[in-house]
């Protein structure tokens, strides 16, 4: 198998996924039995070290704050297919992250990068190819310099194709900060992430959320109204997309990491770990199950950090 080839770097950012599954059976005679509804976890230690035996008794589920009937526990084998999101500036700085992360899902997972440096754009589609995906990480190498990326467009384009049936969806998003202004409010786009189902990862380099520098400066009062208006541009932006990265994350079973550069490995490969281990947890639904309908998921095993999402997806 070819490798992966990259230059060394310096910071970098990620996120992944998450799906669930709904199936009823009707028996001879018309009694309808419960629905059965599954749901991929993740399980950690304190350590964020995966913990990989784990069984039925050990969890507990509810839905609509009401406890189900746990059916299964198993190791989940559906292949993952994860969105790379680069909002890195151009500065290259989340190759060797990237590197390492792909390599432990290597043959469990097809990939797609987008680079955003300003606009986002695809660098590769979905792609299970060796080859193919050195070259786009030659890609997402030193390429510029620039701020202001659209990182909410990006996610949101993600959140359309990252979605098919067998497969689990992940989100990794990895960003230096100093996003550009986006109309995409934080409600609407947290809506469309659980719509798709994915698991939001991501990685933010230590410092990246720091507020740019006021614009409110000038001349005349003109200016400094016009900048004190940009100001607010870039606040409610910065809010909204705070809201996808933090409780976004959270809520689709996934987290947000600060790194610098001596902890950007270690925690993407945390990561690609806790993908390669998430259980598939199938448990019978008391009720119908819609869309929408609040999850919880937890551990009974003292020390266990489990994540889930916290609604079903459409």
């Amino acid at each position: 198998m070819p490798r992966l080839l990259i230059a060394p770097v310096l910071s970098f950012i990620f996120l992944c996924t998450l799906v669930t599954r709904v199936a009823s059976t009707s028996p001879p005679g018309g009694t309808v039995q419960a629905a059965k509804q599954a749901v991929y976890v993740s399980a950690s230690d304190k350590s964020g070290s995966p913990v990989t035996d784990l069984q039925a008794a050990d969890f507990e589920v509810k839905q609509g704050g009401k406890a189900q009937e746990i059916v299964s526990v198993s190791q989940a084998t559906a292949p993952l297919r994860v969105a790379l999101l680069v909002a890195d500036q151009g500065t290259g700085a989340f190759q060797l992250g990237l590197l390492k992360f792909m390599q432990k899902l290597v043959g469990h997972a097809e990939f797609a990068i987008t680079s955003v440096i300003v606009q986002p754009e695809k660098v590769v589609d979905y792609s299970t190819d060796t080859d193919v995906l050195s070259k786009a990480l030659d890609r997402v190498g030193r390429r510029g310099r620039e701020v202001g990326g659209q990182l909410m467009e990006a996610i949101e384009e993600a959140t359309k194709d990252v979605r098919r049936e067998g497969k689990r969806p992940v989100i990794v998003v990895m960003r230096l900060g100093r996003e550009g202004q986006s109309q995409i409010t934080g409600d609407k786009l947290r809506e469309q992430l659980r719509k798709s189902g994915a698991i939001l990862y991501v990685v933010s380099t230590v410092g990246a959320d720091k507020p740019a520098a006021s614009q409110a400066t000038g001349a005349d009062a003109v200016s400094v109204q016009q900048g004190q208006l940009r100001d607010d541009e870039l606040r409610d932006s910065a809010f909204s997309l705070a809201q996808v990265l933090g409780d976004g994350s959270k809520e689709s079973g996934g987290r947000h990491e600060q790194v610098v550069s001596t902890t950007l490995v270690t925690v993407m490969e945390q990561v690609a770990d806790e993908l390669l281990h998430q259980y598939e947890v199938t448990y019978a639904v008391t009720g119908t199950p819609k869309p929408g309908d609040k999850i919880s998921v937890s551990s009974k095993r003292k020390g266990v950090i489990i994540r889930a999402p916290a609604r079903l997806p459409d």
